[in-house]
């Protein structure tokens, strides 16, 4: 693979599967990241360069309420649509580490639909070597602590992108200390209104603001 690693050296294709998801153009963002494979270009790059770019710039919209649900989800479509193809070259790279590598449980906390972020962090625990379970999204609090009962992941990952939903990854906390299996788990949270300051309120052990970060938390969480 070639070394398109500088953000300023970037393919046009690139930028070309960027604004594919910008424009919500699910056939052209697998035609172009087709193209950028047969290129060999770096797969991480084609991910987190054009992929996850052009995802984050639809979530930056529907932020701003320019752009509503139905334009996001579209997004993600378009993103699911290259994932699935450079996926595979991913896991060919084998990015992880025998000595890192875990086994992590992660979903959207209940009544939040959302899991652009949750599905990249996925993609990029994969190619780190990570055993994940994907519960989904809307999950109840009980069905995260039944996982970590029947999974016994080393890692527990709830993301949440509003501010109503994210007190759900506080009472997921306080059950897995009332079902006694706090100690046994390492939880990690992320999502738009959460933080460090929120990580540490809740008593969780992890949080990053991106799914780069995000898999070095998990690394840096193992290793303790």
């Amino acid at each position: 693979m070639t070394d398109e690693d500088s953000a300023d050296d970037l393919d046009p294709i690139i930028e070309d599967i960027q604004q594919a998801i910008i424009d919500l153009e699910e056939d052209k963002t697998a035609e172009l990241t087709q193209e950028a494979i047969d290129k060999d270009l770096n797969p991480l790059v084609i991910l987190q360069e054009g992929l996850t770019e052009g995802v984050r710039t639809v979530g930056d919209k529907f932020g701003r309420g320019e752009v509503f649900l139905p334009e996001l989800a579209m997004s993600a479509d378009c993103m699911k649509a290259g994932v699935e193809l450079v996926e595979p070259l991913l896991d060919e790279m084998d990015l992880g580490d025998e000595d890192t590598a875990g086994k992590v449980v992660i979903g959207t906390v209940d009544e939040d639909i959302h899991n652009i972020g949750k599905n990249i962090l996925i993609t990029m625990l994969k190619a780190n070597g990570f055993d994940v379970i994907d519960l989904g999204v809307e999950i109840p609090n009980e069905d995260f602590v039944e996982a970590v009962r029947e999974e016994d992941p080393d890692i527990l990952g709830m993301s949440a992108l509003m501010t109503m939903t994210m007190d759900h990854q506080e009472e997921v906390v306080e059950l897995l200390e009332e079902e006694g299996l706090r100690d046994d788990v390492k939880v990690m949270v992320g999502g738009a209104p959460t933080s460090e300051e929120w990580r540490d309120e809740i008593g969780a052990d992890g949080y990053a603001d991106n799914a780069d970060a995000a898999v070095q938390e998990a690394i840096a969480l193992l290793a303790e």
